[in-house]
């Protein structure tokens, strides 16, 4: 078996570049979304503590706010699909929230949050009718309301918008998308700019990535996260078959977005948790989770608030990790990422080590740094720290030295960081 072709330093030319020159979000955005685990619930009699409503995400504020995550770097909370009326403003063409269910507005909550030191984040759709059901930017008569919108956030103070694209002619996405980012440009208050765009288009080519990258501070480009390990495995499958292509056009300003974090739901086991935190982390990927922040139990708490993996997310280098070796079944593999240095020397990186049998015992992983990492300093000692054992150092080696370690089975992983000692 032979490790495919290292593309670190590939990408860290390619990622040295900025996405939507907007300034934001120069590293992933990290907070709360509510659509993996509340949908579109908007029956607040029968589920009066589970329904899309303003209390709903005045409780997420809170807990961001005091229970551990804003010191994290969890400081968003966004909005999904099914907030507002199911028809705009008939005077001002404005879209209107459900004056029911968020009595107050949106401006109202974007200051109840703004005064907790959290952002507030909206959805919208380019096409004639959100997934939902509800307005989109356009409708059956032609009318586009792309600089009204982007006009009404401005007003309401939202600081971010993921902009899906259903009910929208294909062709038409490289024209709907940059249309809003202009309109957001143009606004007084700044909002970072979450596409579906790729989402919907299946393999996108460079060129369109390119002009993706162009327009927008992050997007999804997979079909929506559901709460199942098969849904975070398939995920993990198609970036590790694509990341070389995605990581060239992935950093500081512009991301891809493999969905929510559901650490903390009833989908995943405590492993597997562990096992989706550490990808999403090694790819700098937004982490955006969608769980009940009232009612989450300590040891997926833990995990959503491990310093040493949000440290790998947040390297100011913005680095996607790829996968560099993986049996011809694709039940283990190994996957590599370049992290900043702190000062001069040479590189840390991080590597996973990642098993998906399902029979049998816990497996040894066995690999020679140099193979896992060509371009491995051959000089200096590499001290090799568990990520999830509190940074405990288990190993010292040099880049001709096999790092072997014992991964439980069922989709499990391994997740160390090696620094230079210099």
């Amino acid at each position: 078996m032979k490790f495919g072709i290292f593309m670190l330093t590939i990408i860290a030319l390619f990622s040295t570049g900025y996405g939507w020159n907007n300034g934001l979000l120069l590293k992933p955005p990290m907070g709360w979304m509510s659509w993996m685990k509340y949908a579109c619930n908007i029956d607040c009699k029968r589920y009066p503590h589970e329904c899309i409503d303003e209390q709903l995400y005045k409780d997420m504020i809170d807990h961001l706010a005091s229970d551990g995550y804003f010191e994290a770097g969890y400081k968003t909370v966004n909005i999904d699909d099914c907030w507002s009326e199911h028809a705009r403003d008939p005077t001002t063409s404005r879209l209107v929230p459900d004056r029911i269910r968020f009595p107050n507005g949106i401006h109202s909550l974007a200051q109840y949050a703004h005064n907790k030191q959290i952002e507030l984040g909206i959805y919208s759709d380019v096409g004639t009718l959100t997934c939902g059901g509800y307005p989109g930017t356009r409708d059956n008569q032609g009318h586009d309301y792309t600089l009204i919108d982007a006009q009404t956030f401005s007003e309401w103070e939202v600081d971010s918008l993921k902009l899906d694209g259903c009910y929208q002619e294909k062709e038409m996405y490289n024209v709907t998308y940059p249309e809003f980012t202009k309109a957001l440009a143009q606004q007084k208050h700044k909002i970072a700019y979450a596409c579906s765009w790729p989402a919907y288009l299946g393999l996108v080519p460079d060129d369109v990535y390119k002009q993706i990258r162009e327009n927008c501070n992050y997007w999804r480009n997979y079909g929506d996260i559901v709460d199942s390990w098969n849904s975070v495995s398939t995920i993990i499958n198609f970036y590790g078959e694509h990341g070389n292509q995605y990581a060239k056009f992935h950093g500081p300003g512009g991301w891809f977005d493999p969905d929510m974090l559901i650490i903390g739901n009833d989908g995943l086991s405590y492993e597997q948790s562990k096992t989706q935190m550490a990808f999403w982390c090694l790819w700098s990927a937004p982490l955006l989770m969608s769980n009940d922040l009232r009612n989450i139990r300590p040891e997926m708490k833990e995990i959503l608030l491990n310093k040493h993996l949000i440290a790998i997310d947040q390297d100011r280098l913005g680095i996607m990790g790829t996968r560099v070796w993986k049996t011809k079944n694709y039940e283990q593999s190994v996957w590599a990422k370049k992290l900043s240095r702190d000062g001069s020397g040479p590189d840390p990186y991080a590597i996973i080590y990642y098993n998906t049998n399902t029979l049998g015992v816990p497996s040894f992983m066995s690999h020679r740094l140099s193979d896992i990492i060509p371009n491995l300093n051959t000089t200096v000692n590499y001290s090799v720290y568990d990520l999830y054992d509190d940074y405990k150092k288990i190993a010292e080696l040099k880049a001709h030295d096999i790092l072997t370690m014992k991964v439980k089975t069922s989709g499990s992983v391994r997740m160390v960081k090696l620094v230079p000692e210099v």
